[in-house]
């Protein structure tokens, strides 16, 4: 990818999480990316295909973080995806932000991205295998149990400012670590045999 459109799409990202989609203003993008306007829609034809590519490279991101697992068997390798999306989320709070506000205006928008798909089905692909060689438990909608895991880890950040006050004075990094034994528990609980 080029710097130009690297600089547009981070610019972008920031703009459409603080502002939300209505409020981002692509005037403002280009001004602040340092790029000419024309730029902006070389590389995109109209806002919401910006829009779009600000998501899709945010879940680009995402997965080349998230699934690089290099455990020996599905419950390593699981709880590792989960880790790294733990920690995907908290050093990308824009993440969250932008999800959170496609979903509140009831966009139209997850029908053209194409990595959250790919994390889920290799996520999901995952469990399967764990079900195939025995090493997790079968579940009657494997589709809605990893939607609930995977949320499990989104919810915390998500919700950040409600629920931080329950871990009362203790550094976000502590609070990180506590989300990581608590998912792992989780997951081994609930998925493994």
């Amino acid at each position: 990818m080029s710097q130009g459109k690297e600089k547009i799409l981070q610019t972008a990202l920031q703009e459409f999480a603080e502002k939300g989609y209505d409020g981002a203003r692509i005037d403002y993008i280009s001004k602040m990316a340092g790029v000419n306007k024309a730029l902006i829609y070389y590389h995109f034809k109209s806002k919401e295909e910006l829009f779009t590519a600000v998501i899709n490279d945010l879940f680009e991101k995402a997965v080349s973080v998230s699934i690089e697992p290099t455990g020996t068997s599905v419950r390593e390798n699981l709880i590792q995806v989960m880790e790294h999306f733990i920690d995907f989320l908290h050093y990308n709070p824009y993440f969250v932000k932008i999800m959170d506000q496609s979903v509140a205006q009831d966009r139209d928008i997850f029908h053209q991205l194409h990595h959250q798909n790919f994390f889920f089905e290799t996520v999901i692909g995952m469990y399967q295998l764990g079900v195939q060689t025995g090493e997790c438990r079968k579940v009657d909608h494997p589709e809605d149990f990893i939607v609930s895991l995977l949320g499990a880890v989104y919810f915390y950040f998500s919700h950040h400012k409600a629920i931080r006050k329950f871990y009362g004075n203790i550094s976000e990094e502590e609070v990180i670590s506590i989300r990581k034994k608590t998912m792992k528990d989780m997951i081994s609980r609930l998925t493994f045999l």
